[in-house]
């Protein structure tokens, strides 16, 4: 099983919508945000970026908690399910790839980079200039928070087969392959509606990495003041915590 290096081109469209909002109940995409809010010390009126947002599950909350919310994203077609109308107050969406930001230096206090997003490149160079970016447009104190899976405890539980039924009936099966050399996770995922009338098999790639790599990808975008966790409830890192998420800050101006 392989995986063309540029899949996320093409690859988060209408029916990667179908398959995963299903998967992200309201309540949890509120218990993120409040996470986030507490572990980054956001006061009220803060300028937030949520990068890549996808279709804006977070990034909206922000918005109605009152913060000056902004989600960046590659793909239009996800951006186009945001419905940023949709809340008393609305966030402002772009589309943008995540190493080439359309946002003047400093205009952040907050950046978020959540849902393992930084792996999707599979390669160093590529996530260093994402982290760069990210701690480009953030102001001098400001912080980026990382949020991504913990390779230590996926490693340890993987399953190569994995499935599961949507609330519709339509129902997956995925089939996974880890290259330990590569630290490559390649998925193929087998979809059929409820009906059995739609039916459709969709591929990706996910660099998973270490704490100790994310740490030496963080302080090779410029980042030093780092601290980490093994949840949204701000548990320390431990080697089977189930996520890993960072906060770095920046410290100069």
């Amino acid at each position: 099983m392989t995986t063309d290096a540029q899949w996320w081109r093409t690859y988060f469209d209408d029916i990667f919508f179908r398959l995963h909002d299903p998967l992200f109940t309201e309540t949890a995409s509120r218990r993120e945000v409040a996470a986030i809010r507490e572990l980054l010390a956001l006061p009220v009126d803060a300028r937030i970026l949520d990068v890549p947002c996808g279709w804006g599950r977070h990034t909206a909350l922000f918005a109605e908690a009152g913060l000056r919310a902004f989600g960046a994203d590659i793909s239009t077609d996800l951006l186009a399910h945001a419905e940023p109308g949709r809340r008393p107050r609305s966030a402002h969406y772009a589309a943008a790839d995540v190493r080439m930001l359309p946002y003047a230096d400093a205009s952040f206090d907050a950046v978020i980079n959540v849902f393992t997003s930084l792996g999707l490149f599979l390669d160093d160079a590529e996530d260093i200039r994402a982290l760069a970016e990210a701690r480009r447009v953030l102001a001098p104190g400001g912080a980026l928070l990382l949020e991504s899976m913990h390779r230590d405890e996926v490693i340890a539980a993987y399953a190569e087969r994995d499935r599961w039924r949507l609330p519709d009936g339509t129902e997956i099966r995925v089939r996974r392959r880890f290259d330990p050399v590569t630290g490559i996770s390649h998925e193929r995922w087998l979809w059929r509606s409820g009906d059995g009338r739609e039916q459709g098999e969709k591929r990706h790639a996910l660099r998973l990495r270490t704490a100790t790599e994310i740490d030496g990808l963080l302080r090779a975008a410029g980042f030093r003041a780092i601290t980490y966790y093994g949840d949204w409830d701000g548990s320390p890192l431990t080697y089977d915590a189930e996520r890993l998420i960072a906060v770095a800050r920046r410290e100069d101006g």
